[in-house]
């Protein structure tokens, strides 16, 4: 007869009334439930006992179905003289035990089994009776013999044939292991002292790896998986929810961190409409270089995300190749500590300058005027300080102003607040004036520096000379 599945303190109470399943509504104190304890549709012993009608009572074999409830499968014993007893509502309990049907048929099981082994051990004396004289092994080799029953006779099997330990320890098989399929719960290669970790097969021409009883990731005949089951290509790894796809860190103290793509764009599958990111090659790029391409659509774009509390579209690059913040004027390129060296162009920045966007003052005052005039006369060349650092003698000329002298004339005039004795200067209302000061970061030391709008600068000072001609030629 087939064993029972049996454990400890399993017990529970149940209020449902009838002939058909009873659902557990929780463990008795100092018992534990069925639920995680007695695997489904698992055959085992139960005992049921009316708590509220404690002269009904029920003993048989029964499982936990798929819903949870017990099925009552056979019914060994009752109140209602060996028949399914038609429980009424209320308390009860239902309980795994061991059924002393069970018992007496194990019991003659066993004189059965004693019998046959006594008879078996008899043959075996006749035949091949221990031997005292041999010595001992802790180890095979793979040319031992070993005497096995074959049908009415005896045969010498070699060792090599069987799973045996050598002498190095290592456990040999002479031929492939067929192994079962096994699942990601329970894989079919494992070991010992942790059975939901190992190999199993998931489908045909597939191997999964299984960890903590999940499948973690799939070799399949097409590629390598890591969240997916199919992977579309040699190596795919699909990421969880609210978690990074692909990890790459260092230890602290490593020499170096790299990523390395290999890979050229060619024609790629119909079905795969994703983006590419790989190395050129003859038709698109050059060798070495890197491709980031959106998958093929008419409307695709590139989009660029960053953010410390959740990742915001700051830039795009959109199908027909042109590169615009995401925001309409929100973001910068550059700063004042990190500033770009040159920009090249085919043409001037078109800077919005429509009359509807605009709360209009009106022309210059005689302070901006006289103001104007005095920065006319300070212009003057200059040679900047790290180009000479770098070139010497060679560093060329430009011509322009000086923001601090610019702020000075104005703040004489009475037009902005003064610069202080720190360098610090005060309020303006003119935006052709900038200071901007940033705190330490990303190995930059904390500063500051003075700028100029050079294109408000100019037209102030064109409205200055402007002024200058009118006065001449109305003198005239």
């Amino acid at each position: 007869m087939p064993t029972p599945f049996f454990a400890d303190l399993v017990r529970e109470i149940a209020h449902e009334g009838g002939t058909g399943p009873l659902t557990p509504a929780g463990a008795v104190p100092g018992h534990r439930r069925f639920a995680g304890t007695v695997p489904p549709d698992t055959g085992f012993h139960y005992a049921i006992a009316g708590v509220a009608r404690p002269e009904q009572w029920e003993v048989g074999l029964g499982r936990i179905g798929a819903d949870g409830r017990l099925l009552r499968d056979t019914v060994s014993a009752s109140s209602a003289a060996g028949a399914r007893v038609d429980f009424a509502p209320g308390l009860k309990t239902i309980a795994l035990t061991v059924g002393a049907d069970w018992f007496g048929a194990s019991d003659a099981a066993a004189a059965t089994l004693a019998a046959g082994l006594a008879t078996v051990e008899e043959a075996v004396a006749a035949r091949q009776p221990l031997s005292t004289l041999h010595g001992g092994a802790t180890a095979g080799a793979a040319d031992d013999l070993v005497k096995v029953r074959r049908g009415e006779g005896w045969v010498n099997l070699p060792l090599s044939a069987l799973a045996y330990r050598d002498t190095a320890g290592t456990l040999q098989a002479g031929a492939p292991l067929a192994a079962v399929s096994g699942t990601a719960a329970l894989p079919a290669l494992t070991f010992a002292g942790d059975p939901d970790t190992g190999l199993f097969r998931p489908a045909a021409d597939a191997v999964g790896f299984a960890a903590g009883g999940g499948e973690r990731a799939r070799l399949t005949a097409t590629g390598f998986g890591i969240g997916v089951a199919a992977p579309y290509c040699r190596s795919e790894t699909v990421g969880a929810a609210n978690a990074a796809t692909v990890a790459i860190g260092s230890d602290a103290g490593a020499a170096s961190l790299g990523l390395e793509l290999w890979g050229t764009v060619n024609a790629l599958p119909a079905a795969q409409v994703r983006g590419f990111v790989g190395t050129g090659n003859s038709g698109i790029g050059t060798a070495g270089d890197l491709l980031i391409a959106p998958r093929t659509n008419a409307s695709c774009s590139i989009r660029f995300l960053t953010g410390s509390t959740g990742p915001v579209e700051r830039w795009r690059i959109n199908a027909a190749g042109v590169l615009h913040p995401a925001t309409d004027n929100a973001h910068d390129i550059g700063g004042a500590s990190v500033r770009v060296k040159i920009l090249y162009a085919a043409t001037g920045t078109i800077n919005t300058s429509d009359a509807r966007e605009k709360s209009w003052r009106g022309g210059a005052n005689a302070a901006e005027l006289r103001a104007a005039a005095r920065i006319g006369r300070a212009l003057g060349f200059y040679r900047w300080n790290d180009a000479i650092a770098a070139k010497g003698a060679a560093a060329r000329y430009h011509f322009g102003a000086e923001a601090q002298a610019v702020w000075t004339i104005m703040a004489e005039e009475g037009l902005v607040d003064a610069i202080d004795g720190d360098g610090r200067p005060g309020a303006t209302p003119y935006a052709f004036l900038c200071w901007d000061a940033w705190d330490a970061a990303d190995g930059r030391s904390a500063g500051d520096r003075f700028g100029l709008r050079i294109d408000q600068l100019a037209l102030f000072l064109i409205a200055a000379q402007e002024q200058r001609l009118a006065a001449l030629e109305a003198a005239a």
